[in-house]
């Protein structure tokens, strides 16, 4: 006699822990692929701040490099200062640096400072008054360019041949007053005014707790 063996099917208990194993199995997959996603946002995140912190450095380096030559101008104002611009915003850099125009080289007025969290900078061109100061140059409104958010403090100091390191807080008078007409600033006859130079920048930025310090050279 052939005996036939009925086909036995899963059990309710079976299908249950099948379920309850999938499920776990779904979960660890979506917990590593959100781990990897939020890994490639902070990557990203973090070279594009990388990117724009470098093209700033680079941006204000070769602003400086070339605000040298301006100085041997001889203009009413010094190719580098510094302003104060309130008591809740740190003093901002300001630079007259030369660029090429259509036909000749032109004057631009750069300005570095830090507005609500945000390290910009803004140019426009800059013209001289007429000689006699009768006629006015009117003002040229800027042009900013965000470059970096989220920064909680910025400082700038100054290199001063025979002085050092000075903050912003204190060049800013030195500087204003390096470019005051002898009438101004009467000397000694025979005795040649010493005027200061300015041959290094040092920016600290902070952001997010880090510390960000670049020192660049301004002469050329």
């Amino acid at each position: 006699m052939i005996r036939r063996r009925s086909a036995r099917g899963f059990t309710l208990l079976e299908l249950l822990v099948a379920v309850a194993l999938l499920s776990v199995l779904a979960v660890l997959t979506w917990r590593g692929m959100d781990s990897v996603l939020r890994g490639r946002d902070r990557i990203v995140s973090t070279s594009d701040d990388l990117r724009s912190l470098t093209v700033a450095m680079t941006q204000m380096e070769e602003d400086l490099r070339r605000s040298w030559p301006i100085r041997l101008l001889g203009l009413a104002e010094p190719s580098i200062s510094f302003s104060m611009a309130g008591e809740r915003e740190p003093p901002s850099l300001g630079l007259l640096r030369e660029t090429r125009g259509s036909d000749a080289v032109q004057v631009q007025r750069v300005i570095y400072r830090l507005r609500d969290g945000v390290f910009e900078r803004g140019f426009s061109l800059w013209a001289a008054p007429s000689p006699d100061g009768a006629q006015k140059v009117p003002a040229t409104p800027f042009t900013w360019q965000p470059i970096m958010r989220d920064v909680q403090a910025m400082e700038f100091r100054g290199w001063l041949d025979g002085r050092g390191w000075l903050p912003a807080a204190a060049l800013a008078p030195l500087l204003v007053a390096a470019q005051l007409p002898a009438a101004a600033a009467p000397q000694p006859a025979g005795v040649r005014p010493v005027v200061p130079q300015l041959t290094g920048v040092e920016l600290t930025l902070v952001r997010r707790g880090e510390r960000i310090v670049r020192v660049f050279a301004v002469a050329d």
